[in-house]
């Protein structure tokens, strides 16, 4: 049996129908199509989404209040960044406080939100993914000298955080794996005690080699490229990323004087400054 990937509507309890129905028409922007038109002994109004669900409203004595210290019980909206724009728009236009992000410092780069409260209360999350979501980002420190290959063990994984990169050394050699998140440009973290990065902005975790596991179907993370300079020291260019499909042992660069990393099978990206990118995504949210 196939599934079915949407909903068919949502039930929201209101304590005011005619105020409620206001809301929902003139500031969320939904079409009413009628009054009492399900099977229901309360009152209640049925409105239209523009993805053929429904929204529909029922009147009740009484509304359980929004919990005062805010919490995760939410309902949310999905929108392209063009209809976000127009949905913040239409926001501030009647009356709204349009920036309004209890989760503003959990954002990924290029994730969009802003929280809005029906007159009873439920929250409802507006919500956008740009494409500089899924794009490499340079951090602007240029080329890093990590240090000699004597001092990095093999196991260790060694963070970069001005870089945005962590330096693994395998047995095959020597791995610069980009921070970056692969789902949407989250910054990841190293967790040893679980010997695996791990993406606090959604949940996506990857081995040390870089790759993912789990269900939301990541791409594994980034490469910097590394090379080995003459005196054995340890040199990544983080302006560089390279995709890959899955690891494999060639990727990384032996630890030796002179070796060189080797981008055969992978593919180099274009990349964008973090810093332009960030105050560009402020700008427009």
């Amino acid at each position: 049996m196939a599934l079915n990937g949407a909903f068919s509507h949502l039930v929201v309890e209101c304590s005011d129908l005619e105020r409620s129905e206001a809301f929902y028409r003139d500031v969320i922007g939904l079409d009413v199509l009628g009054r009492n038109l399900v099977a229901d002994n309360r009152p209640n109004s049925l409105l239209a989404m523009n993805t053929r669900q429904r929204l529909l409203l029922v009147e009740v004595d009484d509304v359980p209040s929004y919990p005062a210290s805010g919490g995760s019980i939410h309902h949310a909206w999905l929108l392209t960044i063009e209809q976000f724009k127009q949905a913040r728009d239409r926001l501030e236009a009647t009356g709204y406080e349009s920036g309004i992000d209890p989760r503003q410092s959990f954002r990924a780069v290029g994730e969009y939100n802003m929280d809005i409260h029906d007159p009873d209360g439920n929250r409802f999350q507006i919500q956008a993914f740009g494409e500089e979501g899924t794009e490499a980002l340079r951090s602007g420190t240029g080329t890093v000298v990590m240090g000699h290959i004597d001092d990095f063990p093999v196991g260790s994984v060694t963070p970069y955080r001005k870089g945005r990169f962590f330096l693994v050394r395998e047995d095959a050699g020597f791995l610069a794996i980009s921070s970056w998140c692969t789902h949407k440009n989250g910054i990841t973290i190293w967790q040893k005690e679980s010997w695996h990065f791990y993406c606090p902005f959604h949940g996506a975790k990857f081995d040390r080699t870089g790759c993912y596991h789990g269900r939301m179907g990541c791409a594994p993370m980034r490469l910097n490229p590394v090379q080995v300079d003459g005196a054995g020291r340890v040199v990544v260019d983080t302006d560089r990323f390279f995709a890959r499909e899955a690891y494999g042992p060639e990727q990384a660069v032996p630890a030796r004087p002179g070796a060189q990393f080797d981008p055969a099978g992978l593919t180099e990206l274009p990349a964008r400054d973090e810093k332009e990118t960030r105050e560009s995504a402020r700008m427009e949210g």
